[in-house]
């Protein structure tokens, strides 16, 4: 199903910009690179809501809001550890507090978009 391609790409290319030792800074705005953790991870939060049918979502939708947190939370505390071993590159617990809010927001659109949505949009 084409809906299960976005959490795997955006899995890889966060790995890959991970494996960085530098990445391009905004500077001038407090705490961007935190907005910028929020933003890629509710966007990897919603990739892997897609994973579940809008059924799904409607009849366990607490199951689904948990599975989907659980595994972007994992994920980001993967990528802060990963990021320990890279030269250049720091990791941080405040990075995976991001990381996970922006979880739970991802997975929190995918449920309002389901239960609120056009049921005919989503098989």
């Amino acid at each position: 199903m084409i809906f299960r391609l976005p959490a795997p790409l955006i899995i890889i290319t966060l790995w890959i910009l991970s494996s960085q030792s530098t990445l391009p800074e905004m500077k001038g705005i407090f705490g961007f690179d935190k907005f910028l953790h929020f933003v890629a991870f509710a966007a990897l939060s919603v990739a892997s809501g897609l994973w579940f049918s809008g059924k799904s979502w409607l009849r366990l939708p607490l199951r689904n809001f948990s599975i989907c947190l659980a595994v972007v939370s994992a994920y980001g505390a993967l990528d802060e550890f990963h990021q320990y071993f890279v030269s250049g590159r720091a990791s941080s617990v405040w990075d995976w507090v991001a990381d996970t809010l922006g979880g739970a927001a991802g997975a929190a659109v995918v449920l309002l978009a389901a239960r609120f949505g056009s049921r005919k949009a989503w098989i």
